[in-house]
């Protein structure tokens, strides 16, 4: 073969590499352009997807808290025939099926999509959101959070839509609390950027110190009493409703941090947010900073960011339904104790608490009974209530009438003689297992059909049965000026009796 010939030959070879180069370069570029295409079809659905899984949680979350009302224990309830014989089988049942309170508590719907649509994992700093302060509940644990004495389960979700968790402070258990959801916290953030003037978001941190949260005038009563809506739409009797100039003194007191008498715009921004977001930080804030008794509530810690920390109460009391019956009747009497406290044990204030229900309570290691929840306490000045008692029958028509009157015509006055009223909600909620005391309510449960658990003093002895059932129901009815709280009395004395 001749130069020219190997020439030739030697061109076309290489031509024909060329060719196959080309070709597969085309083809890796068109996979790659495939890929890119897919990559961002699929982040447009993913993105689409949340943002529907947001919504979806963000309408749940505020329909649960606007069912939650004062009234509710009240209200949504209807009487459903039970036989006694079953006691026994739907305790064990009840507990069996669902679980304690809590967590059955938690909503199909919601925990789907937290399946399908994983939310960006929660970190403890996400949780806190400390960087939102002053605008929060307080930073006097923020230090110990962030150096790693706290450590808090957020990974567990079980209890997240209650914003609850569970974690260690040095050597004891503790909770976090939210005490307020997404949709109310966003609620006072648009407050807090529109007051300081700012338009859309803004930076709360700094635009608090600008608006009337941390002015004189939002420690006005006429203000305050109404201040409540700036983080919640749904109709409410608020801690703020029935306030007095005492009250505003004590919580002064309680965030003047530095002791020097003064509030500082910081100061007063954390007690604000926390009179408006949820009054159990300032509640538990104010029983903490008091010395001259214990009372039956877990005791508070401290706070950073949006998060309160408190001692771990314990189990929730429908835990105990499957106790023993001298074991149930000493939390009877505790709970009856209990009220005695609200009522008389403060020379200066009347908690007033309306919501009993099973997951408001729990009780701990020693068998001791505490409140756990206080979206439904309000705290009455004694000083300025009428004293008056026991001039009338007191039952639950006559009560619920007072309430949706509570904030007209200083019917907060009146609360001391309708405190006695928090007796027969204990014994119709949480004590009674009599047929005309059972209540079926479809309260937020996946099964509609839900009906309460039997009260604590199910199955008692069958000598003591017939007169726990004529207390009981005196308890519940008054029948005569004065009867209910005579009944209170008789029915701690025969529980106590069984107790020994």
């Amino acid at each position: 073969m001749d130069k020219n010939s190997k020439a030739v030959s030697t061109r076309r070879r290489m031509f024909r590499k060329f060719q196959c180069s080309c070709s597969r370069s085309r083809v890796s570029f068109v996979f790659v352009t495939f890929l890119a295409l897919c990559f961002l079809l699929g982040s447009y659905l993913q993105i689409r997807d949340d943002s529907e899984s947001e919504k979806a949680h963000l309408n749940y979350a505020g329909a649960k808290y606007a069912q939650r009302t004062f009234l509710e224990p009240l209200t949504k309830t209807i009487v459903q025939e039970t036989g006694l014989g079953q006691v026994e089988k739907e305790v064990q049942g009840i507990l069996k099926e669902h679980g304690h309170a809590l967590a059955n508590d938690e909503p199909e719907s919601l925990s789907n999509i937290a399946k399908e649509q994983p939310e960006q994992e929660l970190t403890l700093k996400r949780l806190l959101a400390a960087e939102k302060c002053p605008a929060c509940f307080g930073e006097s644990l923020c230090e110990q959070a962030n150096s790693g004495l706290i450590t808090v389960d957020v990974a567990n979700r079980k209890l997240e839509h209650k914003g609850v968790y569970f974690g260690r402070f040095r050597d004891i258990d503790i909770v976090a609390k939210r005490l307020a959801r997404t949709p109310n916290w966003k609620q006072l953030d648009e407050f807090i950027c529109q007051n300081a003037s700012m338009s859309g978001h803004c930076d709360v941190s700094k635009m608090i110190s600008k608006t009337i949260l941390v002015t004189d005038d939002a420690l006005k009563l006429s203000w305050l009493r109404d201040a409540w809506r700036i983080a919640h739409k749904d109709e409410q009797i608020a801690f703020e409703s029935c306030m007095t100039v005492k009250h505003i003194e004590e919580l002064k007191k309680v965030y003047d941090q530095n002791a020097d008498g003064q509030s500082s715009k910081t100061e007063q921004a954390y007690m604000m947010t926390s009179l408006l977001l949820n009054p159990e930080a300032a509640v538990l804030n104010y029983f903490a900073s008091r010395r001259d008794r214990e009372w039956p509530f877990p005791k508070y810690l401290g706070a950073c960011g949006r998060v309160i920390f408190v001692e771990n109460g314990g189990k929730l009391l429908d835990v105990s339904l499957e106790s023993p019956w001298k074991q149930r009747a000493n939390l009877a009497v505790q709970l009856l104790d209990m009220i005695d406290t609200f009522r008389n044990g403060d020379p200066d204030w009347i908690v007033m608490f309306l919501d009993f229900r099973y997951e408001n309570f729990a009780v701990d290691q020693y068998g001791r009974l505490k409140l756990i929840d206080f979206d439904g306490v309000v705290l009455i000045d004694r000083e300025d209530s009428d004293g008056e008692e026991n001039k009338e029958r007191y039952n639950m028509e006559g009560f619920k009438g007072f309430l949706s009157e509570i904030e007209k015509d200083g019917r907060c006055m009146q609360v001391t003689r309708y405190s006695q009223m928090m007796y027969a909600l204990a014994c119709v909620r949480l004590l009674s297992y009599l047929p005309e005391h059972r209540l079926k309510s479809g309260e937020h449960h996946r099964s509609k059909n839900y009906v309460r658990p039997p009260g604590l003093l199910w199955g008692p002895p069958e000598h003591e049965s017939k007169a726990i059932e004529a207390l009981l129901r005196g308890c519940v009815e008054e029948k005569v000026v004065g009867g209910r709280l005579n009944t209170v009395q008789e029915l701690k004395a025969l529980l106590r009796q069984n107790v020994k």
